[in-house]
Order: structure tokens, then sequence, then C-alpha cells
């Protein structure tokens, strides 16, 4: 019974996403620090990172109960009946402060300013900013680039973090755009404005395919310009990693101005996390060697 349970809260809070979150984090303050971080700022950041995640997931699913009903979504613990809708509100709030305490061990204002603005809005996109397509897709962008943004304000002269937060964040918007092709139907049911409902499917695509150039116009900065970073400036190890991350969404984009259909949308759209982790490791290895 407990295991049900405990693997009913992991379900329901997506919790190997905010493992992710916490992963990101600690390699964006390897890339600060060039090399080790703070055990106390480490861990103290993923903790914060992680409870955030689950309370935002828990309450996305509090709030989508009666969509998943329709859509028999048996893979969320509300709809089977494991976790209830008054646990799963109760699970929120006690992981959303638990994230605020977490943060607190930072000792960085700027870093508790950018988790309870990550909370707020996470609260506002799940109660309404969700059904306005482009601002929900620009929230969910956000926390991609949390991580590194949390390390960036530890680290006000890291510009080379701010670069890295953009890219991860117009990747993130493509991404959504992207996911909103794919789920079309289902957004009905809530009424979701993404791009695609409200301007079709084609535009969708296109300002996908533009969001993924903007981002790959940022990832050679760092290479050529000392003042971001010296250690990434006409470095070969980074830029091995910065060219094949540019290839593959390189590949992504004409694979999309092909065609738009969900199977090619879907495989492409898991194609872009290959990009962005190569261009993450290339920020961290070209940071440390």
């Amino acid at each position: 019974m407990v295991f049900k349970k405990m693997k009913a809260i992991w379900e329901l809070t997506r919790l190997e996403h905010g493992l992710i979150y916490a992963f990101s984090l600690v390699i964006s303050l390897m890339i600060a620090y060039r090399g080790m971080p703070d055990l106390q700022v480490a861990l103290a950041g993923s903790l914060a990172a992680i409870f955030a995640e689950m309370g935002a997931f828990a309450l996305n699913d509090y709030y989508d109960v009666e969509v998943d009903i329709k859509n028999n979504r048996t893979d969320r613990p509300i709809v089977r009946g494991d976790i209830t809708k008054n646990e799963a509100l109760w699970l929120t709030v006690i992981t959303f402060i638990l994230s605020i305490i977490s943060i607190t061990f930072m000792n960085n204002i700027g870093a508790i300013i950018v988790l309870i603005l990550l909370i707020a809005f996470s609260i506002l996109y799940n109660v309404k900013l969700k059904e306005y397509g482009i601002w929900g897709n620009i929230y969910i962008s956000f926390t991609m680039a949390s991580p590194f943004l949390f390390a960036s304000v530890l680290f006000e002269n890291s510009y080379v973090l701010y670069v890295l937060s953009a890219i991860a964040f117009l990747i993130g918007v493509g991404r959504e755009i992207m996911k909103g092709i794919m789920d079309v139907e289902g957004d009905a049911l809530r009424d979701v404005k993404t791009i695609a409902r409200v301007y079709g499917e084609e535009k969708a695509k296109y300002m996908a395919v533009g969001l993924y150039a903007a981002g790959m116009v940022l990832a050679p900065l760092p290479f050529f310009f000392e003042s971001l970073d010296p250690s990434y400036y006409l470095d070969p190890v980074y830029a091995v990693f910065a060219a094949a991350s540019l290839a593959v969404l390189t590949w992504v984009c004409v694979k999309l101005l092909g065609s738009h259909d969900i199977k090619t949308v879907g495989k492409m759209r898991k194609v872009t996390m290959v990009a962005m982790i190569l261009a993450l490791l290339g920020f961290l290895l070209g940071a440390l060697i």
C-alpha cells in the first residue's frame, strides 16, 4: 500500500522532471564555479527546484482532472483513484512551502525572487494561463531556462549563463508550440488557444522553426565574443558541441518544413532535447577543460 501511494505521488508530480531541473541547476553552477559548486548552494537550489516542480505538476493534475477523465488518462493517479484531488492540492501547498524554505539556504535574494516568481506563475498557469496558448508556452519555457537563471543571479558577471538561458527559453517555446500541434484535439476540450488551434498548424510549425533558428544564432556567440566569457572564446571543445547541436536543430527545422504531421512533430520534438543536451555539454566542458 505504501509503495503504491509513493508510486502514485511520483506519477502525479512527474518527479523525473524535477530531477532533470536539479541536474541542470548543478550543471549551471559547475559552469559558473568552473568546477564543483558549494555543496550548500547546490543542495538548496536542487531541493528548491525539485519541490517547485512537484507542486506545479500536482496542481496541473488537480485542475486538469475533468479533461483527463474525458481523455481516459489512466496514467494519471487522480483519474485512477490512487490519489484524491484534495491530497493533490495539499501536496501542492506542502511542496511549494518546502521549495521556498530550501531556497533561503542559498542566501541570495535574487534566487529567492526567481523562485517565488516561478511558483506564482505556475499557479497562474494552471488556473488560467494554460488556456491562452502562447502565454502558457512562455511560462513552460521560462521553467526550462530557470536553472540557468538561478546560477546567473548568483554570479552577476557570468554572462554566458544568460546566453544559455536564452537558448533554453527559445528552444522551449518552440517545443511547446510543437506540442500544441500534437494536441490540437485534446486542447479543444479545454479550449486552449494554442498557436496551432488559433492560427493553424502550418503557421505554428513556421513559428517553431523561427524560434529554433533564433536559438541557433545565439549558440556561436560565446565562441566569437571574449567579453561573454574568455573560457569559450575560440575554444575548440565548445565549438565541436555547439556545431553538433546546431546540426541536430537544422535537421529538425528541415524535417518540420517538410511535414507537420503528428508523427513527425512528435519525433522531432524529442530530437530537440538531443540538441539541448549537446549544447549543455558544450557549455559545461568549455568551462571545465
